[in-house]
């Protein structure tokens, strides 16, 4: 091969040694197939980098040029970091590579990709699925961008920028009213067999809809009675959490059980319909989608009991009502919920004074009553 010039040079990749060089005037980035190792290192320090390029190119003068557009650079990128995840984390990437960023910027070239085409395209995700996963995209993007920096293909990552950055990912729920006392009492007095369960855990645990979707028996400790939250599913995507995911929403969290909660789980336990998920279709398969059992499940279970239906996530709101009216800590509560403590989300959109009765009033008077006597003698 004539004119091969370039200081050429090795690069580690998720453990697979690359090189990189100029042949012809053209710069290549290649993977040269082997794995990291002792021996491998000794082989870097010995071998001319340029001339294992060429033997890879395999031509002498018609060398192609390696493609470093948008699509095969996001890949290769991917499939680089796999190892810094799980194999369904893996393929969820993947996923909203192929499915939400490349239909857009697939004819794009790094250079052309500008602040302002990240905040349109990210704003519009952001109006498709939820927050977290437009985050996810965000993220993905950027890490993308971030190799196209250390390889020189753009001098900055535009997803960078100080306005990129102002995009406001803050989860405000709808103002839903929740469910008050007496018909969290009807709905669960009449509910049956695993409903029943989903129905019980999402009162009393506060669980957002795709936390109860996403239960396996794994995550329950019977003896200590409790359970180990960890994942979420959201439009049939399975999203696995450990301690050191950042999320503007906290899904992994160890919660105790309700004693009560406990007794009926051991009984479901014995007529499981799976030995993995909690809670399954008639296809034996997990809830992809809440509104599947909102619609065959919740809402004519509310038709036949005469109770308004107030969206699944009310279970959530009626949680955190009941325990703050009832005398709860913010912060305990703010813990089970998944929330930041001290936020004022929880306060501002999820406690709902509907829920209380007159008796209740009444209760909370008599409480205030009690301090107020135990401090002043009257």
């Amino acid at each position: 091969m004539s004119n091969i010039r370039g200081d050429g040079l090795f690069k580690i990749r998720g453990r697979i040694i690359y090189v990189h060089g100029t042949i012809n005037g053209v710069f290549y980035r290649k993977s040269t197939g082997r794995k990291l190792t002792a021996a491998t290192k000794q082989w870097m320090k010995k071998t001319n980098p340029l001339t294992v390029l060429a033997k890879i190119l395999e031509v002498e003068d018609k060398v192609p040029e390696v493609s470093s557009d948008f699509e095969t650079f996001g890949y290769m990128v991917l499939e680089l970091t796999s190892s810094r995840r799980n194999t369904t984390s893996q393929a969820d990437l993947i996923g909203l590579f192929k499915n939400r960023i490349l239909p857009v910027f697939k004819k794009f070239s790094f250079e052309d990709i500008k602040p302002i085409d990240l905040i349109r395209f990210i704003e519009e995700q952001k109006k498709q699925v939820t927050n977290d996963r437009a985050r996810r995209i965000k993220n993905t993007f950027s890490l993308i961008l971030d190799y196209a920096v250390d390889d020189g293909l753009i001098q900055k990552n535009p997803m960078h920028a100080k306005t990129v950055s102002l995009i406001d990912f803050t989860y405000v729920p709808e103002n839903t009213e929740a469910y008050n006392t007496d018909e969290i009492s009807l709905i669960l007095t009449n509910a049956r067999g695993w409903f029943k369960i989903f129905l019980d855990l999402s009162f009393k645990l506060g669980l957002r809809s795709g936390e109860a979707m996403g239960m396996k028996w794994s995550d329950i400790d019977f003896e200590t009675g409790k359970f180990q939250l960890q994942r979420s599913i959201t439009k049939g995507v399975i999203t696995e959490h450990t301690e050191f995911t950042k999320s503007n929403k906290d899904h992994y969290r160890k919660i105790q059980i309700f004693p009560e909660s406990l007794l009926l789980l051991k009984a479901y336990y014995d007529v499981r319909p799976s030995d993995d998920w909690l809670f399954i279709n008639k296809d034996g398969r997990y809830y992809r989608e809440s509104k599947t059992i909102v619609d065959y499940h919740l809402k004519p279970l509310l038709k036949k009991i005469g109770v308004k239906y107030k969206t699944l996530y009310g279970t959530r709101r009626s949680y955190a009502s009941i325990m703050y009216y009832g005398g709860e800590n913010m912060n305990n509560i703010q813990e089970v919920m998944g929330h930041s403590t001290g936020s004022c989300v929880t306060k501002k959109h999820y406690i709902d004074p509907r829920i209380l009765k007159q008796e209740h009033d009444m209760k909370r008077a008599e409480k205030s009553e009690e301090l107020f006597n135990m401090m002043v003698k009257s």
